[in-house]
């Protein structure tokens, strides 16, 4: 139970009781020492229960402590032969049905109603026949009482389950918004990586390029090497630009086999690298994340190539049938004893998990150096474009 809730109920409880003791003890004909001794003995028994012990009710502990309390208050009504001793009755139904079940809670009042009826007739011969009138229509204030604290629990249960429920929503809030910006960032960090890694072993390669140039006294192959590199620079600085604000969508003005083309036309004018390549021309219309994974798995499997295995050949093809994209790219340079997957492996393994395909990555053909193959199925164009309309 909420422990501000109980504490609450515990002071007016307590309140209640003080209160129906003393209009007892005033209204009763048969005031007597024994009934203010066992009124304060009630009294007492309340107050050592909920601020010495803090009983908890619902252990067996508090159901002897309502128990006994219920005797006591049997003996008080007795002995008063009045009404007001009947409220210490109504309070123990309104805990007992509050803090335990509801058939528990049930047997519990008609034990109650019960033991009233018993303790008049044995210890009073029952009341005269014109007043049993008085005594058989109490029974729905027991059974109101009992109805009122069951509905209070229930309104108290769905109050917590509420603030249960709303507790882990906003949990689950947080955590989808922490994931959120964790994929954005990881997103941006892989454009800028595929770009950037791109853009720098380009220019380090057109630069070494120029060098030379410039040290067999070839100066207009040197300008024309930085003049290329500059261009590349500017324009790997647009792409960073577009992978913070844009994260590169597909957009009408730059088609997607044009762009691949370009990439490789560029890579090859700035690096001095040959690149073959075979795209099939009926590829399909791909989806967005598709052509982005395409596009960066291309760029950075020639920077690796390049920097890493120092190639100067590359094999592309791009090929489609009725239920695959297939992506491979091979090159001739040094294979390396382990292939170590770094992020901008990782960044590629994980875009093409999240368009629903395969990487595979070898070191073992006939001409050396690295295999990159990616199996993309084609319906995974069909779910994302789902999960954009929903």
């Amino acid at each position: 139970m909420d422990t501000q809730l109980n504490r609450n109920l515990t002071l007016i409880l307590t309140a209640i009781v003080l209160v129906a003791s003393v209009t007892l003890l005033l209204h009763t004909t048969n005031f007597s020492i024994g009934l203010c001794l066992l009124t304060c003995t009630f009294i007492a028994v309340v107050l050592f229960r909920d601020y010495i012990l803090k009983v908890d009710l619902h252990r067996r502990t508090g159901v002897l402590f309502l128990v006994s309390q219920q005797a006591l208050a049997l003996i008080i009504w007795v002995v008063s032969e009045d009404f007001f001793a009947q409220v210490y009755v109504l309070i123990l139904i309104g805990e007992f049905t509050f803090h335990h079940s509801r058939n528990r809670s049930l047997i519990f009042t008609i034990v109650s109603y019960i033991c009233c009826l018993l303790s008049l007739w044995i210890f009073k011969q029952f009341p005269p026949y014109e007043q049993i009138f008085f005594t058989f229509p109490r029974i729905i204030e027991y059974f109101a009482i009992f109805g009122m604290s069951f509905l209070a629990k229930i309104a108290f249960q769905q109050k917590n389950q509420l603030a249960r429920d709303n507790e882990q929503l906003r949990i689950a809030s947080i955590e989808l918004e922490r994931k959120a910006i964790l994929q954005e960032r990881t997103r941006i960090s892989r454009e800028i990586h595929d770009s950037v890694g791109h853009t720098l072993t380009s220019a380090l390669t057109g630069l070494q390029t120029a060098a030379h140039a410039i040290g067999k006294s070839h100066y207009s192959l040197a300008l024309e090497m930085i003049d290329r590199t500059k261009d590349n620079i500017l324009s790997g600085l647009d792409d960073v630009r577009t992978s913070v604000h844009l994260l590169r969508e597909n957009l009408p003005s730059h088609p997607f086999i044009p762009e691949l083309m370009g990439l490789i036309e560029e890579t090859e004018k700035l690096t001095n690298v040959e690149i073959a390549c075979e795209i099939d021309t009926t590829i399909p219309e791909l989806s967005p994340m598709i052509e982005l994974t395409i596009y960066r798995a291309l760029q950075e499997g020639i920077t690796n190539g390049i920097r890493h295995g120092n190639s100067t050949l590359f094999q592309f093809s791009l090929t489609y049938d009725s239920a695959y994209i297939r992506f491979m790219l091979a090159d001739n340079g040094k294979p390396p004893l382990q292939i170590v997957h770094g992020f901008g492996l990782n960044a590629m393994n994980e875009r093409v998990a999240d368009v629903g395909g395969k990487l595979a990555i070898s070191s073992h053909n006939l001409a050396g150096g690295v295999t990159l193959e990616i199996t993309i199925p084609y319906q995974a164009k069909t779910i994302e474009r789902s999960e954009q309309l929903v």
